[in-house]
Order: C-alpha cells, then structure tokens, then sequence
C-alpha cells in the first residue's frame, strides 16, 4: 500500500524534473501586479473622469457668471451710452473690478467706440467684441453671446460674452426706466455694446489643488490595494500551489499524498475533495488491477466467438457461391436425366420381356436416384422461403426417431430423449426439419456402427432467450479436427465410397439458414460428436403460400379425353419422349424446339394444351407466356411450363404470379399424362408435380 505523506507546503519544481517547467513569473507575483494594477487603473480613471466633471461644471459656471454680469451691465449702462458719458458708465464698471475672475469689462456705442472699460494687465482687449454683437451676429434681440476662450500670453484662458445694449427712450431726457420692461424687445432698438470677459485661473488653480489631493488619495488606495494582495496571496496562492505540487506528484502514479489544511472556508473543502479523489484513484486501481487478470481471460473467449463467427460467416459465403453452382448444374442434368427416365419408363410400356426389362428396371431405378440426388441438390441451393407452420419440434424429434427405431434397435443403440416440455411452437417446415434430424440421426448411426463400447444417441431441446437449441450426440469414433471446418462442404465425406454423397450436411445447413437459425458441431476424436441446430421463435406469419393441389385431387381418374397438343423444348430427347407417350394415348401432338416458332403455330392453328420449356434459347418460355396473354387471354391459362431449375427465386416468384400448372423435371411419364388430361377436363387451380 502506497505511502500517505502530507503536504502542507510543497516545495519548488526543480529544472531537471521530465515535464516541469519554471514559470517566469509566479502565481504571487502575477496576482499581486494584477490586483496593483487594476486598483491604479481604477483609481485613476475614476479621479480623471471626476476632475473631467469638476472642471466642466467650474467652467459652465463661469461662463454663467460671465453671461449674468454682461446682461447687468447692459442694463446698467443704458443712460450713459444714450447720452455718451463715461463718467455715467464708471459706477457701473465699478462691482466688475472689484470681481477677481472679471479680466475684462467694457462698453461701447452702436458704432464700436468704447465709452468705459475695466482691463486686468496683462490681458489683450479681443479687438473684434463689437463687431461679434452686431445684429448680424444674433445680437439684436438682447441675448448674450460667447464670443469665443482666449489663452493669453501667461497661459490663462479668458472667456468673453458680449450683450447688447437696447433702449426704448425717444429723447434725452426721456425718463422711460420704469417702462423698460413693458416694452417689447422687438420695439426697442441697440444703441450699443458690452463685453465681459472672465478669467480661468482661479478654477485651474482649484483643479490644480483637487489633482494634488486625488494624487495623495490614489497611493493610499494603491498602498493599501497591495497589502490586501499580499494577504490574499497568502490565503489562496499557497494552498493552490501545494495542491499543484500534489497534482503533479498524483499524475507521476504516486496516490499515497494527501493535503493537510486548517481551514473550513472553500480552500479547506477543495482540499477535501483532492484528498477524497485520491483516496478514489487510489480504490480504483486496486481494483482495475484485480480485473485485469478477469479482462484478459474475456478478451480470449471473445477472440474464440470472433473466430467461430468468422468461420461461419466464410461458410456461409461458401455456401452461397456453391449453390449457385450447384442450381446450375442441376438444371443441366435435369433435362437429359428427364429423357433417361421418360425412355426406360417407355420402353417398359411397350411390354418387353426378360434380360431387357429387368435392365430397364435398372436403368429406371439407377435414373430415379440420380433425380434424387439432383433434387438434393436444388433443395441445398433453394433460396425461396419455405412452407412454414407452426411446429412442435419436440414431437418432429419423436416422429423422426419413430422412423429409425428399428434400425437403431439392430445397431444397438440405445436412445436417450432430453426433451424440455412446454417446448413453445414455432414457424418452420416440419418435412424440412424431419430431414436434417433423420440426417443427423443417420450420421450418428453411421459414427457408432464401427466402435465396441455402449451406443448411446441423445437428443436434447431446450428453451432459452426466445430461441430453440436442439443438440444430436452420439459416442461415435468423432471427426478429426482436420476435418471439421469442412463437415458442411458440399460433396465432403468421411464415409467410406458408396456410403454417402457428401450432400446431407450441406442440406441440413441450408435449410438451417433458411430458417435463420446456425447450426454447429463439436466434436473429440474416440469420444463422440454433437450437433446443435439453434432456431429463433417465430410467430405465425400472415400471407402464408396456400399448398399446391395434388395430381390426384386434380384429375381423380385416367386419360380419358383426346386434344391437340404442342410441345415446345429445346432438348429433343424430352420433345420425342413426351410426345411418343402422348400419341399413345391417342393425342395429336406436334414439336418444336423454338418459342418464337410456337408461337406462329398458336397464331394459325388451335392447340388445346401447350407445354413449353421456361428456359430455351432465344424466345423463353416467360416471354411465350407473355405473348399469348397478349393475343389471347385463355391460350396463355392453356399453357403448362416445364423447368429443371426451381431453385431460382425469380422462376418461383414467375411461377407463383400466373398460377399455371408446371412440371419439375426430370418427370414422371404417368405425371406428364395425368396433367394434360387434367387441362383437357378443364380443373381449375395451379397444379405441381415432380
């Protein structure tokens, strides 16, 4: 267990640590230039916008001040301009010098000369006052006017206005001084001018004093701002560095720090919640270690499902390419094996007798398991969905094992049944199902026919998360592991030659797959094998294909009706076969090997029966079908198809979509017969046969 030091002050990073690097300027020094500066820029913006407002409002005030003398001394000057005597204007002039902020105060007539003025030295008389207050310049109505600041020669700003002067007198002597304000001031006329100018300088010297004061007033903030600082990076900046030390130590792998604190405030519970982390990571990866050991046992059995699921994943592809393979070569067989077949069931027709018909039997019975064997072969590369019912697969099982007991009693075999009752039903073939268990049963048979120890077969079924797992074991002499990822290969076989075909695993995996199901083997040399079928459970699903009539609820009788009959076939072995055998009884039949030539003799003669080969060179027989129900409605429901490839999904869907009657090859001569007459009586419905 890690070691629990404390640290209640780390100590500096050092260069040569991997990862560290010194800052130039610490976290104390940062904070504190940071605080400093921001209460100095405060400060100071906050003194220039106050100073900003003092002096804006001084100056407003002085230009008031300015404005309220020049308006008194207009109105006191009136009698001395109307009469032009300055010693008239003195009294007047006299309260403006005794104004320390007045620099300049004058009066002048209404043709600019100055009667009296008031003049601080040092201070230039604006030369053109007069002429600003003209009546051009908005002085008539007698408002003041700012003339406009002058700085002078010592640097103190002057602020002039200039009013104008008005009176209502007529005459000297006119006394109208009391009447000066009922006259209106559109009535009453400017006989002069005044100007006051006012100087800035004792405001600036109040600005002066103020910024001296603001000055001593921001180094105390500023003073005081920095001492805050460095108490503040006493209280949080160390804590945060030790906790940075201890960070650094816990992603270097050591979990056995924790931080010592003795304060309750937000750094205390930080502090807290780094120790309860710790303590965490530290859990953590003693149990991450622990787990390690689970974690890789895990990794391998998954690796092996991968591999089992790559296995059959390459499998199933081989599978597919196989049985498109398989379906084509099956239709090529199928039609000289229908010639075979329709001949020797011919020629025994005709009554032979002795060597010769018991060869035909051979040739029959050699024939019929070839066709067998082919139609293994379509039922290994049929794609198209399956007859579903709902199944009780436990009773197939009992059904199956009912077809084998006598032999598996002469075997001496003895059979163990492991079935689950209450087994749920699901959707499947139940002919399909009984073939791969009376495969499977078989192979088992054949497994324990060589060994001297006890024969035992069980067969098990259980019901497991919505799925259905059936397991055949024997204690057969096993697979060799060499072969067991080829036990479902097409045409692969252990048995011995004469005993099997290579073909009965391959059907039992495809009609697996059909039903989205896997199937799988286990197997120990000397020690036996199991096959496991995994199904999924299916509910009844609607739209299901409705069962094909039989021949015999077809016709219900022998030929009996005579017709026209056409035949259509590339191969004319099946053309003279069929066609011999029709004449026989007692139909008129004509052959061609063309669809496009059938067709012109649909158009000239009338045939009651058409039986044509789906694919043929040239015109096929889809493309005659489709020909005739243009010419005719009713000479295209007259037309019986013949195929050797039922394994495709686009002849199934043809085939389903007219719902005419069709013949599987290779056939059966008495099938051939049977159907025509059933066309010739007219039964309704599609009709199959093989």
């Amino acid at each position: 267990m890690a070691s629990r030091d404390r640290v209640g002050g780390g100590p500096p990073r050092g260069r040569g640590e991997p990862g560290n690097v010194r800052p130039r300027l610490s976290l104390k020094v940062k904070f504190t230039l940071a605080l400093g500066g921001l209460l100095a820029l405060t400060t100071v913006s906050l003194g220039w916008i106050l100073l900003l407002q003092v002096e804006k409002s001084a100056l407003k005030d002085l230009r008031d001040k300015a404005t309220i003398l020049a308006k008194g001394l207009a109105d006191g000057s009136e009698l001395g301009v109307f009469t032009h005597n300055a010693d008239l204007l003195d009294p007047v002039l006299a309260p403006l010098r005794e104004q320390t902020d007045v620099a300049y105060a004058g009066v002048a007539d209404e043709r600019g000369a100055i009667l009296a003025e008031h003049l601080v030295p040092g201070i230039a008389r604006p030369a053109d006052w007069a002429a600003a207050a003209s009546p051009r310049a908005g002085a008539a109505r007698g408002g003041p006017l700012l003339i406009r600041g002058r700085r002078e020669a010592r640097g103190v700003a002057v602020d002039y206005v200039a009013a104008p002067i008005l009176s209502g007198r007529a005459a000297i002597g006119e006394d109208v001084g009391l009447l000066l304000g009922g006259v209106p001031a559109a009535s009453r006329r400017r006989i002069g001018t005044v100007c006051v100018g006012v100087s800035t300088a004792g405001v600036m010297q109040r600005l002066h004093l103020l910024r001296g004061r603001l000055a001593l007033a921001a180094l105390a903030v500023l003073l005081a701002g920095m001492a805050i600082a460095v108490l503040l990076v006493r209280v949080i900046v160390e804590p945060v560095k030790n906790l940075v030390h201890a960070t650094e130590r816990i992603a270097a792998g050591d979990l056995g720090i924790l931080l010592e604190h003795g304060s309750r405030d937000e750094i205390g519970a930080l502090a807290d919640s780094f120790n309860t982390m710790t303590l965490r990571l530290r859990e953590s990866r003693q149990a991450l270690e622990t787990s390690n050991a689970d974690l890789e046992d895990k990794v391998r059995e998954r690796t092996r499902a991968l591999q089992d699921a790559h296995a059959q994943l390459i499998q199933a592809e081989k599978m597919s390419v196989v049985g498109q393979l398989v379906s084509g070569v099956a239709h090529e067989l199928n039609n000289p094996l229908a010639g075979v077949l329709g001949y020797s069931q011919l020629l025994q027709r005709k009554g032979v007798q002795g060597d010769i018909a018991r060869g035909l039997q051979k040739i029959e019975s050699e024939a019929e398991r070839c066709k067998r064997i082919v139609q293994n072969l379509l039922i290994f590369a049929r794609k198209h969905k399956p007859q579903k019912s709902l199944v009780d697969l436990n009773a197939v099982v009992e059904s199956t094992l009912e077809l084998r007991a006598y032999h598996l009693k002469v075997d001496n075999v003895t059979v163990v049944r492991d079935l689950e009752a209450g087994l749920p039903r699901t959707m499947a073939d139940m002919n399909q199902m009984q073939q791969v268990l009376l495969n499977m049963i078989n192979n088992a048979q054949h497994a324990m026919a060589d060994i001297v120890r006890q024969r035992v077969l069980t067969l098990r079924s259980r019901h497991r998360d919505g799925r259905i797992v059936i397991a055949i074991s024997d204690t057969g002499s096993g697979i060799p592991p060499e072969h067991l990822p080829r036990v479902f290969d097409p045409f692969f076989t252990t048995k011995e030659v004469g005993r099997g075909t290579g073909l009965g695993l391959s059907i039992c995996y495809g009609i697996v797959q059909e039903h989205r199901g896997s199937i799988d083997v286990r197997s120990q040399p000397d020690a036996g094998t199991t096959f496991t079928i995994d199904l999924p459970i299916q509910a009844d699903e609607s739209g299901a294909e409705p069962e094909a009539m039989s021949l015999q609820e077809v016709m219900g009788g022998s030929p009996t009706r005579k017709g026209r009959i056409l035949l259509v076939d590339d191969e004319k072995s099946i053309l003279d076969v069929i066609g011999d055998v029709l004449r026989m009884d007692g139909h008129n039949v004509e052959t061609t090997t063309s669809g496009s030539t059938a067709l012109g003799r649909v158009r000239q003669e009338r045939f009651d029966v058409i039986l044509s080969d789906l694919k043929m060179p040239g015109m096929s027989g889809q493309e005659l079908f489709e020909r005739l129900a243009e010419i005719d409605g009713s000479l295209s429901k007259r037309l019986v198809f013949t195929t050797g490839d039922l394994a495709s999904p686009e002849t199934l869907d043809f085939l389903e979509r007219t719902g005419n009657p069709y013949l599987q090859k290779p056939f059966d001569l008495n099938s051939v017969r049977r159907l025509v007459q059933a066309m010739l009586s007219g039964a309704p419905g599609p009709v199959s046969s093989s």
